[in-house]
């Protein structure tokens, strides 16, 4: 990789990860304090940008810039993008900030893919429900925090920040359009299943469980309504017949791709080579053919796989 095209590389990240409200030559003069003629001629790519201007950047941005070198190399990269903090709030409040990136950077592209195979409810689908996503939050906590074993939903309380960060991608993640959803039978069940476990621990209330439900029944009458009518008509939903053994994904942007395997909200393993990256998308191409598409069709299946979540959500 010669110096010119690592310059471009970084300018086309740095131009990628400012939201699109924003002009890249103003957030630049702002965030490194130049004029802005000084900033045209780094986006142009006449001046470089200073070791402490690119690390003021990736932090500003939330990228990072080994992983930026090495994902354009030949290589066989893997990131373990499992975050280590002293604070897990704060933590949980970065990451939907980095989130909300993400989402704006697939706005910027009408021609974005996603293919997600699911066998537990994604985040993106928590945003829209104010409990589901104080449920993924407070599990979060649970898990992060060695001294919280006994933190109770109620303990939890959603900063006004974060909460403006969710309504912001609620909003804006459902503008987002050519999303295939493969589904595993249990999809819905297993965080039913958490929010069963911490009940009988007693750190849920009766009141609080009712809210849950409710949210979660509402999310079901959104999906379903998707599936019956096709949404935009740009979403997809399969059910598959196989079990799927962890949520995955393939994206596909502006000739960027990246694939990424989840656990547990925003815990990923991201792969950006190429060809692990394409293997990924034939194996979710090929899961197809072990499943059904409801979207807009088979409604007797259709009817049986949402009759039978709401009587999950009832077990509670």
């Amino acid at each position: 990789m010669n110096k010119k095209d690592l310059r471009t590389i970084i300018i086309n990240k740095i131009v990628g990860s400012i939201p699109p409200h924003i002009k890249p030559v103003n957030f630049l003069s702002e965030t490194l304090d130049i004029g802005k003629e000084s900033a045209y001629r780094r986006l142009r790519g006449e001046m470089s940008f200073t070791i402490e201007e690119l690390t003021l950047l990736a932090q500003k941005l939330d990228f990072s810039l080994d992983k930026l070198i090495w994902q354009n190399r030949d290589s066989n990269e893997v990131v373990i993008d499992l975050p280590v903090y002293d604070d897990p709030r704060q933590t949980f409040l970065d990451r939907l900030k980095k989130y909300r990136q993400e989402v704006d950077i697939r706005l910027q592209y009408e021609n974005s893919e996603t293919i997600m195979a699911l066998n537990y409810l994604p985040a993106e689908f928590s945003f829209h429900y104010k409990d589901i996503f104080k449920f993924s939050c407070y599990t979060w906590l649970h898990r992060k925090n060695k001294s919280s074993s006994k933190l109770r939903y109620s303990d939890v309380e959603i900063s006004p920040e974060l909460e403006e960060l969710r309504e912001e991608i609620a909003r804006d993640s459902r503008k987002i359009r050519n999303n295939t959803y493969i589904l595993d039978s249990n999809v819905f069940l297993s965080p039913l299943k958490e929010v069963a476990y911490f009940y009988k621990l007693g750190l849920i209330n009766d009141e609080e469980i009712m809210r849950i439900k409710k949210d979660y029944h509402d999310l079901i009458d959104y999906v379903e309504k998707m599936v019956r009518f096709g949404g935009e008509g740009s979403d997809y939903f399969y059910l598959s017949n196989i079990n799927i053994d962890v949520n995955s994904s393939y994206n596909n942007w502006n000739g960027n791709i990246m694939s990424s395997f989840n656990f547990h909200f925003f815990n990923k393993i991201i792969i950006t080579n190429p060809i692990r990256c394409n293997a990924l998308h034939e194996w979710m191409e090929s899961l197809k053919k072990y499943s059904i598409l409801i979207t807009e069709s088979n409604e007797i299946a259709q009817a049986e796989y949402f009759e039978k979540q709401r009587g999950y959500i009832e077990l509670l």
